[in-house]
């Protein structure tokens, strides 16, 4: 596998404007996604309605098939049930278009949300693995293992920081296990010596050992192409992000095992 060297300091800087322009350009099509997404839940609203109403009729209709005579009352009646499956069906997925859109508003307002706030770790490690469900490499090709320590200590500050910083580490997992046979994703939070800690492996080919030493460098990858989504930002990233808190990122990797820890303190 190729590995890039250290960037002169002139290119670095023009691979930052590079960055700079491609977040701006989406965080604009961001904002212009949440807006629409806002703008569907009236008529997923109606649509909701209009279902539980159909399916409360559908019950009715079915109560009057029961006076029917056996014979044709059999068939309208498979008739009726299958109906209400569909309709029970449809309001399933409208309800699934519902909370994912309620999803996305939410995380629209919390990450342009310039406060902070107690952050349940969990709830937001959660919700971002929720919007990775749209990534079909994820959804389809990769075996999950999320473990999750009930009462993790809730955490003071923003939201973005912590959110963005997740992201980026399930982002550089994913990376890691195009094109190797086993992938699997495993997501775990524990609570040790005062500590919150969070831990992301992946199954993929392993840091290569000339580059470990410069991992939290900006632009350090193991792709021969820098070019997003392989720009080599996500742990340099996350540690920018993770170090007003006294956050630490680990990271232990070996060919098919690489786990990145990372551990926040408990304010006292």
């Amino acid at each position: 596998m190729t590995t890039a060297a250290p960037l002169p300091l002139e290119e670095m800087l023009e691979r930052c404007w590079q960055e700079l322009v491609r977040y701006y350009r989406h965080s604009s099509v961001g904002r212009l996604c949440t807006g629409i997404v806002h703008n569907m839940n009236t008529p997923l609203q109606v649509l909701s309605f209009h279902l539980e109403l159909l399916e409360q009729k559908c019950r009715e209709e079915n109560d009057c098939l029961q006076a029917c005579p056996e014979e044709p009352g059999a068939k309208l009646k498979a008739l009726c049930q299958y109906r209400q499956e569909k309709f029970r069906q449809f309001h399933h997925e409208v309800q699934n278009l519902q909370t994912q859109a309620r999803r996305i508003v939410n995380q629209g307002v919390h990450e342009e949300n310039q406060q902070k706030h107690y952050l349940d770790l969990n709830q937001v490690f959660q919700e971002e693995l929720e919007m990775f469900r749209a990534n079909a490499f994820f959804k389809h090709q990769v075996e999950k293992d999320f473990r999750f320590l009930e009462g993790l200590p809730t955490i003071y500050g923003h939201y973005i920081d912590f959110s963005q910083s997740f992201r980026n580490l399930v982002d550089n997992a994913l990376e890691a296990m195009e094109g190797v046979e086993a992938r699997k994703l495993t997501v775990e939070t524990a609570f040790r010596d005062g500590h919150r800690v969070l831990r992301v492996g992946d199954t993929g080919a392993g840091i290569p050992p000339e580059i470990r030493p410069r991992l939290f460098e900006p632009f350090t990858t193991s792709k021969s192409d820098l070019h997003p989504p392989h720009a080599g930002l996500g742990l340099f990233m996350a540690r920018r992000l993770l170090a007003p808190y006294q956050g630490q990122i680990q990271v232990d990797s070996q060919p098919g095992e690489t786990w990145v820890t990372v551990i926040l303190p408990v304010e006292k």
